[in-house]
């Protein structure tokens, strides 16, 4: 069984091996060949997330172009590039769509000041502030975008990282309503909140919010290959990216720009034990 077992498996008598050596051949087999996580060397696994970080670096190198955007999914599978209001096909109605934001707006009133503000600047605010809205958010920097991807939920899915050619942005003097844009544009909103801009943020707006975006149909900027407007982050590389984030700075300090997100990023450091020992911040 011994000798078995190292012409498929790792080698070595450590309970770890004894226990794969207990499985049935068909198992063991199953087992090395889809990289069982218990069973592989640390150094290999540390090798791999590292080589997978530099990946990502070079994925950012080849879009350096000021026409990228960029968005984080949490479920590089589940997640399809359609807008919060439109990803319940059978209860999207672009009737009850309007009344939801005419709500909005006369209820944001005893919080904000939108006396001034176009109805663009009012649906960006309420898409940042949870109501589902045709606004789909994205970032001009990836590496905000691969925070949100390696931080959201569902955290036990392969993550991703979209990159898209902007399409163009919407001249909201000659298109006052965002409900009669009839194409997908760019909205890049003033400071309406300090996350926006913190983030790098903007948006698409779509006219069928039920409809998903193909990101693979927009241009691509040069140098770059037409199939790179997507980068994927396994599972067991998410929690490594998070950390070599944060020693760039990319944090919920620095993204959501307040107490809030401070909070946030030492609660982090608190569970993940980073930056609280002696030398710490």
């Amino acid at each position: 069984m011994k000798r078995h077992l190292r012409s498929v498996g790792p080698e070595g008598d450590s309970p770890l091996t004894l226990c794969y050596a207990a499985l049935g051949a068909e198992a063991q087999f199953i087992a090395f060949f889809l990289g069982w996580g218990i069973m592989r060397k640390p150094e290999t696994i540390a090798r791999e997330r590292r080589d997978h970080w530099r990946k990502l670096l070079d994925f950012v190198d080849r879009h350096e172009q000021a026409s990228w955007i960029f968005r984080g999914v949490a479920d590089a599978d589940g997640h399809k590039l359609v807008p919060k209001i439109g990803r319940k096909t059978e209860i999207y109605d672009p009737a009850t769509e309007r009344v939801v934001f005419a709500n909005f707006k006369r209820r944001a009133r005893q919080y904000v000041d939108i006396g001034q503000m176009s109805d663009w600047e009012v649906l960006a605010l309420a898409q940042h502030h949870g109501l589902p809205t045709r606004l789909l958010d994205w970032t001009t920097n990836p590496l905000v975008a691969a925070y949100f991807a390696v931080t959201s939920q569902p955290m036990d899915k392969t993550a991703r990282v979209y990159a898209a050619w902007a399409p163009q942005i919407i001249d909201v003097d000659t298109n006052s309503s965002p409900f009669d844009c009839h194409e997908v544009r760019a909205y890049v909103p003033t400071s309406v909140t300090p996350r926006i801009v913190a983030q790098r943020g903007l948006f698409t707006i779509h006219p069928d919010p039920t409809s998903p975006w193909d990101v693979h149909s927009t241009a691509t900027g040069r140098g770059t290959a037409a199939a790179e407007k997507e980068f994927d982050i396994p599972r067991q590389f998410r929690a490594y990216f998070e950390r070599k984030l944060f020693q760039v700075a990319v944090d919920a300090a620095a993204i959501m720009s307040d107490l809030d997100g401070v909070c946030e990023t030492l609660a982090w450091q608190f569970r993940s034990r980073v930056a609280v020992g002696i030398f710490n911040y």
